[in-house]
């Protein structure tokens, strides 16, 4: 294929710019066509030519810019005919086998990739991408997130999830569905079948204490080993969090901050997710990043736009290219990297309480697991693990307590640092096929006790009830995740390996990729894409973080400049064989100004008589200020407390106190008979939204005296 003959007309859902209704709105920004001038260099903004970024620097590639390619490194020309040229910058690292990685610099040697510039009748439609070898280094089984086999294969030996590492390297199941009976938890007994002539057999009981992995990961400092590690929430170089016993870790050093045990290692990520590898190797891949802005809407950026900007109500990321060989090529819109975009998961029907300690999830379709990442071998005698129709997907009864503390011993439970464990997910949930991460994902039962999730590559309401949109990556033709270097299937659920003439996504065919920009793990908070505030105000967007400032343009920690506009990154990662970005456009529903829901009640005031004479009628007052910005409602309680045990409560209300208001209440109160003092408290309360309940108490004392 000609690649230069594959210019893209923009795929989306029909979007007119008009009136929806009352003041929603609908947009369509200009099309980013995608060159060489994107590429990004560093840390820093800088890109190649694009007056976008925070600055230009042309050494970036060689030959197109300022600086000469090296001698041993020139240009070279495509198979389609496009010249690409050789690319500078950090998005790799230095390798130093069992110590670790080290982040490149810019050191001239140009060997991070190569890009050129698509054109078609000398008109830019794209940029092709070809990145350098990934590269690896050797660590001390199980430090690693790769096994090296013959040949120079290799399997990835990595995941998130505890329950898929048992099943790859154990029979014994922690959430059991498949060797060990889900009802009962009693663990297999597997056997040979008897000999012919004596009638002998092999017999081994996956409950035994050696079928369980060792849980006991010691954390390593300086290469030893020290203490268990029982806490997986991450250290921070600012704020360390109680107990915290480990920093996240890139897999660039492999002397601290991992935790190692006999069958696999632990290292978390900055989010606290605990990755469980079991090794020899790591792959570093070297990225080729690029930088795009979008425009967004006039409104949205002018200076009498709303202070909580409007609320949107869709959002789409569309992006043409081809399809690519690594399910890590990423769109990092805003910076953001959303896990909660999963595309469509397999289907399940619920039993037991939705939500409850007796929760279980069982397949709807029969399928196979993906058994990991399969590679078939000259007899071609894999026989991947059959699930049918009722398997376990979830077995809440089995669930751990994530704050339980186990035992020491083999045989004892693991530290339930990862979801499956607490959240009672099988290995069948993870790597059963019939799942697709990239199409947008329908329930089309409204049942809520199945959960029937059907599938397309474009958005396409009339499937039912939206769940999900696709991950947010380029298109590849690999599951990735749980999955990672199996293709995904044309036929459905057919078992691994799959012939040439069964994959879904040919790698280097032309694709539009959707993703929902709305898509978001509410857990964490509101999505900073839900108002156009997060969207033109990074200091809106919690979920970035902001260390540098070039030429007034604020630079996240991945050095993604952060305009007013739409900000988008796009990683390719580890594709040798030239690829193509093409281009990229968003569509946008818009309605009014964002609504308030939140507000600081505060209680600003409490007067009350410091000294009062025995039976004298006093006034006390308490005042209440809303800070907004949302209009609130709520009850003022005032308490005096009698030295000799006598209580006396006050109460008044407000309703719809408005951003700034204050209300005050003014009671009347007669003064005991006897000498003693009052220690008087006030509270405003109210049924939520109130963002700092810290300020919602007075205190104060009277004495009442004879004279």
């Amino acid at each position: 294929m000609n690649i230069k003959k594959t210019c893209f007309t923009l795929v989306k859902t029909t979007v007119l710019m008009m009136f929806l209704q009352g003041t929603a709105l609908a947009y369509e920004s200009p099309v980013h066509v995608f060159s060489v001038n994107d590429v990004m260099g560093g840390f820093d903004g800088s890109t190649f030519g694009s007056l976008d970024g925070a600055s230009i620097d042309d050494t970036i590639i060689c030959d197109l810019g300022s600086e000469p390619c090296p001698a041993d490194n020139p240009p070279i020309l495509d198979k389609s005919g496009v010249m690409l040229y050789p690319v500078d910058s950090e998005f790799g690292y230095y390798i130093v086998d069992f110590l670790g990685a080290q982040g490149k610099s810019r050191d001239g040697d140009y060997l991070e990739g190569l890009v050129g510039n698509i054109e078609e009748s000398g008109v830019q439609i794209g940029i092709m991408v070809s990145n350098a070898a990934t590269d690896t280094y050797k660590v001390k089984v199980p430090m690693g997130t790769w096994c090296a086999g013959l040949g120079g294969t290799s399997v990835k030996c990595e995941t998130e999830h505890y329950t898929v590492m048992e099943h790859i390297n154990s029979c014994h199941e922690t959430i059991p569905y498949l060797y060990a009976d889900p009802v009962t938890g009693a663990q297999a007994v597997l056997t040979t079948p008897p000999d012919p002539d004596d009638g002998s057999f092999l017999s081994f009981d996956c409950g035994d204490p050696n079928a369980h992995l060792d849980d006991n990961t010691l954390i390593l400092v300086d290469g030893a080993p020290t203490t268990r590690l029982i806490n997986s929430t991450p250290c921070d170089d600012v704020n360390d969090p109680e107990g915290c016993q480990i920093f996240p870790n890139d897999k660039t050093d492999m002397l601290n901050n991992i935790a190692l045990g006999s069958d696999y290692s632990v290292q978390l990520k900055d989010d606290g997710k605990a990755l469980y590898g079991w090794g020899g190797i790591h792959k570093r891949p070297n990225d080729i990043r690029m930088y795009a802005r979008l425009a967004l809407p006039d409104e949205w950026k002018a200076v009498d736009a709303p202070a909580e900007g409007y609320v949107v109500t869709r959002a789409e990321l569309i992006v043409n290219h081809l399809i690519t060989n690594n399910p890590n090529d990423q769109l990092r819109p805003e910076d953001l990297e959303n896990e909660a975009a999963t595309g469509r998961k397999p289907s399940y029907r619920i039993e037991g309480t939705i939500g409850g300690a007796d929760e279980v999830w069982k397949s709807l379709e029969p399928c196979y697991e993906g058994d990991g990442d399969i590679i078939d071998n000259e007899l071609g005698d894999i026989d991947p693990t059959f699930i049918d129709v009722g398997t376990y997907l979830k077995n809440m009864p089995f669930a751990l307590d994530p704050l339980a503390t186990p035992g020491d011993l083999r045989e004892d439970p693991p530290y339930a640092f990862s979801s499956d464990l607490y959240k009672g997910l099988t290995n069948a949930y993870y790597t059963t096929l019939n799942r697709d991460p990239f199409e947008w994902s329908y329930d089309a039962d409204p049942d809520p006790m199945v959960q029937d999730f059907v599938g397309s590559a474009l958005p396409d309401d009339t499937l039912g009830e939206l769940v999900s949109g696709p991950r947010w990556r380029l298109k590849p033709n690999k599951f990735g995740q749980d999955l990672p270097g199996l293709e995904v299937p044309l036929i459905e659920c057919s078992p691994p390996p799959f012939q040439h003439d069964n994959i879904k996504y040919a790698v280097g065919a032309p694709v539009t990729t959707v993703i929902n920009l709305l898509d978001w793990d509410e857990s964490k908070g509101p999505s900073p894409l839900a108002t156009s505030k997060g969207w033109v105000d990074v200091t809106a967007n919690e979920f970035v973080t902001v260390v540098d400032e070039i030429n007034g343009i604020p630079i996240t920690s991945n050095g993604l400049p952060m305009s007013n506009d739409f900000d988008l990154a796009v990683y390719v990662k580890g594709d040798r064989k030239p690829t193509a970005v093409y281009n990229a456009q968003l569509i946008i529903e818009y309605e009014g100004e964002v609504t308030p829901t939140e507000f600081d009640l505060a209680l600003t005031g409490l007067e009350v008589p410091a000294r009062v004479l025995l039976g004298e009628t006093a006034e006390v007052e308490v005042e209440v200020t809303n800070n907004g910005p949302a209009a609130a409602s709520g009850t003022v309680t005032l308490t005096g407390v009698y030295t000799s045990g006598y209580i006396v409560e006050f109460t008044d209300s407000f309703t719809d106190l408005a951003a700034g208001a204050v209300f005050e209440a003014e009671l009347g109160w007669t003064a005991p008979l006897r000498p003693q003092n009052v220690n008087w408290t006030a509270v405003v309360s109210t049924e939520g939204g109130d963002i700092d309940p810290e300020n919602d108490v007075a205190t104060g004392l009277t004495r009442v005296r004879r004279f």
